[in-house]
């Protein structure tokens, strides 16, 4: 392959891309360096062209009036009208322009354009560089995606109040108010001559009735792509149902229940079909795109539902057993009656398990509705299956031993009627490890087996990391992870515990390697969709209640993989103690393989911050703060009360470590003087391997001693927590 360039001089060829101006981009930042969503001050920044003999200025126009957009060349008129010329003046690589005051009469609109363009000497020029400042919320929000259910004569609508991004230079403020929805119900089934605009319908929010006057009149609109307001429409076409809902509140992060929203149409005739149509606007008159769907409504007659579960019961404490975490369930078949008398099969049953108070299908990869069940019949105390059986079966997945669950079970007839809902609370065997007694919140883990299979030594440990209140600590010091579990009375779980809690079930990732139903099980995408693994989402991996319970062991030990990677003890091989992590975490480790990464038994230093760097400390003391080392033996601070401020005469550089993605990953430490002897940011650079490093602050410490102590003594990362454990003792303990 051969590539050519041309250029008007032959002798000292210079071509137009080596002229132009890189990475234009525009920051909303203010002068004194800070920046905030509602502030409108705005920084133009870019580097210098790759050629700079004869560079003399850069030459800046806003909007379309004297440079459009898709100019290339500049003419000696275009240059005299330029906003702003701003010398050149070899000043480094790159070059910033303050646009606040600039660009203070274009705020009214959405964007603006702006163009820059390098001036030289000499007749050789680049080309001009175009892009947009937008101002204000000109971002949609997101579209509405909702969930439907029939009856007879209603539809019940169920959705979550759609995202919005407030400002097109912060992508992650996804809160801004949604003015409301409109939506448009149209009469499908033909020939009809169905009258809808009469019909009766309420919404709520939160479970909190919203009062319907006025919906049917009204509809939102965007006037003049700012304001958002309503109009009144007409309903010529009786078939068609036009109106409006008012919302006016943004994207609850700290509160899922304050976003769902459910809409009830009544008045509907039996075995019709309705096309719903929702449209989202914010608060800036931006829609979303459209979403709709068609709904039919069900025949008149429910069918029946049994209310009692027949499972088999584990001897020792009559509770429902497991069969390797799963739970099989045998119940009396439903019918369905039928208008002029007599019953039909039903089409199946709608199973479903309560989950953080939301109702969830049983496993949630799989519709809710099972069909074509086998039949069964109960003979001799057992389950024979056979096809004039009374009984129908489901066998439910992930079931942890000594786990609670409440079910959920309807019938569904063929026309999409649902029976009254069976709800029952199950308590399930511990099976061979129940008589362990451990703490609350901990569960039992086999620590030793025999030849036969048998355990004889057990310990417990956390369920999931561990948490204060509804929130799990994390940011945490391995020390300080350590003095947590003590002060519990517990231990901080050893290398050889966490191991042991990974073999159980043999699985490489330390869960329950269920297949689907196609009977494939596919790792990356279960680690990814149910323990948390590199989704960038510290809103999951921080909150007790936003976790998935499926990501668990056979012990019922929940994300050994994923959310937070953990401390544990380990013992190196000079017999000291090692801080070490576990697991993997919601962080993104670029370049690395998702599955690779969560194998149980992995073993980490904290190299993803500094690698292989380690710091000559033994004691580091910090003006006015506790002992920020591992390896201290001042714990009355004896030393340090003899220090005065002329002590402190060391610095260490503190950065904010961040990801490509702008994601807070950990802080970082760098002794001042090691960063000087090593080469500065040069040195720097080579451990960051493309990661961000911002600098944060300076602190002047004293650093004392000669040993060297690994980087992890000074590890601070939000993606770190971890768990306690506690006991080693017999299986027959009481």
């Amino acid at each position: 392959m051969l590539f050519c360039a041309c250029s008007d001089n032959n002798r000292n060829p210079t071509f137009p891309f080596e002229r132009t101006v890189l990475d234009v981009t525009i920051v909303k930042r203010c002068a004194d360096g800070t920046f905030a969503p509602g502030a409108n001050c705005y920084l133009l920044r870019w580097q210098h062209p790759i050629e700079k003999k004869d560079l003399e200025s850069f030459y800046v126009w806003l909007d379309t009036n004297i440079v459009n957009d898709s100019t290339q060349k500049i003419s000696q008129t275009q240059m005299d009208q330029a906003l702003k010329i701003i010398p050149y003046n070899d000043r480094g690589d790159g070059d910033s322009l303050d646009l606040t005051n600039l660009i203070s009469e274009y705020l009214e609109r959405d964007s603006v354009h702006i163009a820059i363009w390098a001036k030289y000497s000499s007749n050789d020029q680049g080309v001009v560089q175009h892009l947009y400042a937008h101002f204000g919320d000109d971002v949609p929000p997101a579209i509405v995606s909702f969930r439907d259910s029939a009856s007879a004569n209603a539809i019940w609508i169920d959705w979550i109040r759609p995202v919005d991004q407030r400002d097109f230079y912060f992508p992650d403020l996804m809160d801004g108010p949604i003015a409301g929805y409109n939506v448009t119900i149209k009469a499908e089934t033909t020939p009809s001559t169905e009258d809808i605009r009469y019909i009766s319908l309420y919404t709520s929010v939160a479970e909190n009735p919203i009062s319907s006057i006025n919906f049917r009149r009204f509809q939102i609109f965007n006037k003049d792509g700012r304001e958002v307001k309503l109009v009144s429409v007409s309903n010529n076409d009786p078939r068609v149902l036009r109106f409006a809902i008012i919302d006016g509140k943004g994207f609850a992060n700290d509160n899922m229940l304050e976003n769902e929203w459910r809409m009830v149409i009544t008045g509907l005739r039996p075995e019709h079909t309705y096309n719903v149509t929702m449209v989202a606007y914010d608060s800036s008159g931006n829609s979303s795109a459209e979403e709709s769907r068609n709904i039919r409504t069900t025949d008149a007659i429910p069918p029946t539902i049994a209310n009692e579960f027949w499972s088999y019961t584990d001897p020792e404490d009559g509770l429902y057993s497991l069969d390797s975490n799963r739970l099989i369930l045998f119940w009396p078949r439903s019918l369905d009656p039928l208008p002029n008398g007599g019953y039909r099969e039903v089409r199946g049953y709608s199973i479903e398990q309560l989950n953080n108070g939301v109702w969830q299908p049983i496993p949630p990869r799989i519709s809710a509705i099972k069909t074509d069940l086998n039949r069964f019949r109960l003979e001799n105390g057992a389950m024979a299956e056979d096809p004039s059986g009374e009984f129908v079966n489901d066998t439910l997945r992930w079931i942890l031993p000594g786990e609670t669950i409440t079910l959920r079970i309807r019938a569904i007839d063929s026309s999409g009627h649902y029976s009254v809902a069976w709800i029952e609370t199950i308590n399930v065997s511990r099976g061979e490890l129940g008589k362990t007694n451990c703490p609350e919140n901990f569960s039992p883990v086999c620590m030793e087996r025999s030849e036969d299979n048998i355990c004889n030594k057990v310990f417990c440990m956390e369920k999931l990391q561990h948490a204060e209140g509804n929130n799990f600590k994390r940011n945490i010091l391995y020390i300080e992870a350590k003095k947590a579990c003590e002060a519990l009375s517990f231990n901080l779980c050893t290398e050889e515990e966490w191991n042991a809690a990974c073999n159980s079930g043999g699985s490489d990732y330390g869960i329950i390697e269920e297949k689907d139903e196609n009977g494939i099980f596919s790792p990356n995408e279960f680690l990814f969709q149910y323990c948390g693994v590199g989704t960038a989402d510290p809103l999951s991996a921080n909150n007790v209640d936003k976790r998935n319970k499926i990501c668990a062991s056979q012990d019922g030990i929940r994300d050994l993989p994923g959310h937070l990677q953990e401390w544990v003890i380990s013992i190196g091989e000079d017999g000291k103690e090692v801080p070490l992590l576990k697991g993997t975490s919601h962080a993104v480790f670029q370049g690395a393989s998702r599955t690779e990464l969560a194998q149980c038994r992995n073993r980490f230093t904290p190299t993803r911050i500094r690698p292989r760097y380690t710091t000559e400390t033994v004691y580091l003391y910090k003006s006015g703060s506790r002992i920020d080392t591992l390896l201290t033996k001042d714990t009355l601070r004896t030393i340090f009360d003899s220090l005065t401020p002329s002590f402190f005469k060391d610095t260490l550089l503190v950065y904010n470590l961040k990801s490509l993605s702008a994601a807070q990953l950990g802080i970082d430490y760098v002794d001042q003087k090691e960063y000087r002897r090593r080469g500065g940011d040069a040195w720097l650079n080579v451990l960051w391997q493309g990661l961000n490093y911002e600098p944060k602050e300076k602190w002047q410490v004293l650093i004392l001693g000669t040993e060297s102590i690994n980087a992890s003594n000074f590890f601070l990362d939000p993606t770190v927590g971890f768990r306690c454990c506690t006991g080693n003792f017999s299986i027959l303990s009481p």
